[in-house]
């Protein structure tokens, strides 16, 4: 007779283990009940992720708070049901640990003890370190929440993230391309697939998550480097096609934002309008044909996007002071107008 020497597992472990695997099981996951639909831009990697949530796997033996962490995409659309209290929430055994959540569609809330709430659509994620004085949760009128989180609790990384959220605010922007999402989506696709070569490997993919959360506060600390990324940006993109305007809201789609959001966004980060500012770029490139081409008002206008030559003057004038007849004089054009 043979006697089984393995150790007993630990009730906290098998009970973790098991929340991990019933959790990308649940009917709340993505793509198995109706949610509401993500914007153009956030849709391929919600589809991504539910493709991914379709065969979740159990894990490794080591698949446990100390050397892992949780994940999953949801979707919720009962406010009776989606209330999270950062105060409430941890059980008297539960050890401190830290949750990052990223819209993918709708919206929900987020809010500290005695601030406004905030509201998170597509664009927008939040640190959410319990404990803590903060709550979350879907409002009513909302459409209804699509959301990734991971969930982690490595002591170190956990201090980091504190630190860093007592220091810049729980609340961040996102991209669907920037570097904090793009490790997000990766350690909620491992979270089902449980892909990772070893602990470590789930180490280092949680190290990343706190380092890009990082780079964006530092990024954001200094809004001198803010203001001229954003600025040569937006020139960029009216640069490579001045006679096709660009509509707000698209440059605002493109970093996963609304219109009103990213008007708010780059004009705190840089003092002026978006609007205002592409026109002014499109004016100062039609400053810069009077002075390098002999090429008739009316193709200028062309040129720079402006709907006829009544319009261009009118704006001509409003940047410039001048009609763009008495511009071009004054610096020494000599092509009869």
């Amino acid at each position: 007779m043979t006697t089984d020497r393995r150790s007993p597992v630990d009730p906290e472990i098998a009970r973790w283990q098991v929340v991990s695997v019933d959790l990308l099981k649940s009917d709340l996951v993505a793509g198995r009940t109706p949610g509401p639909p993500a914007p153009t831009e956030w849709a391929p990697l919600l589809e991504q992720l539910v493709q991914t949530s379709r065969s979740p796997s159990a894990g490794p033996h080591w698949w446990t708070a100390p050397h892992a962490f949780l994940g999953n995409v949801e979707t919720r659309t009962d406010p009776r049901r989606y209330y999270w209290d950062g105060m409430k929430r941890i059980g008297r055994r539960e050890r401190r640990h830290v949750f990052f959540q990223f819209t993918l569609a709708g919206w929900g809330c987020f809010e500290l003890y005695g601030g406004a709430p905030q509201r998170i659509p597509p664009g927008k994620g939040f640190f959410a370190v319990v404990p803590s004085r903060h709550r979350y949760y879907l409002p009513e009128g909302s459409p209804g929440w699509t959301f990734g989180w991971v969930g982690m609790y490595h002591p170190y990384l956990v201090e980091r993230i504190a630190n860093q959220v007592a220091t810049s605010g729980p609340v961040v922007t996102t991209a669907p391309d920037s570097p904090l999402v793009a490790v997000a989506a990766r350690l909620v696709r491992g979270a089902f697939q449980k892909d990772f070569r070893d602990r470590l490997d789930v180490e280092t993919a949680l190290f990343e998550l706190v380092v890009a959360h990082e780079r964006l506060a530092l990024k954001l600390s200094d809004p001198g480097v803010d203001r001229q990324r954003l600025l040569e940006a937006l020139r960029g993109r009216v640069m490579a096609d001045p006679s096709r305007p660009l509509d707000v809201a698209r440059i605002a789609a493109e970093h996963g934002m609304s219109r009103s959001h990213f008007s708010h966004y780059f004009k705190a980060r840089t003092g002026l309008s978006p609007g205002r500012f592409m026109t002014e770029v499109r004016i100062q490139e039609a400053s810069r044909l009077f002075l390098q081409t002999r090429m008739p008002l009316k193709e200028i206008a062309a040129a720079c996007g402006f709907i006829n030559l009544s319009h261009f003057a009118q704006v001509f004038r409003r940047f410039k002071h001048l009609t763009p007849a008495a511009y071009r004089q004054a610096i020494g054009g000599s092509r009869a107008l």
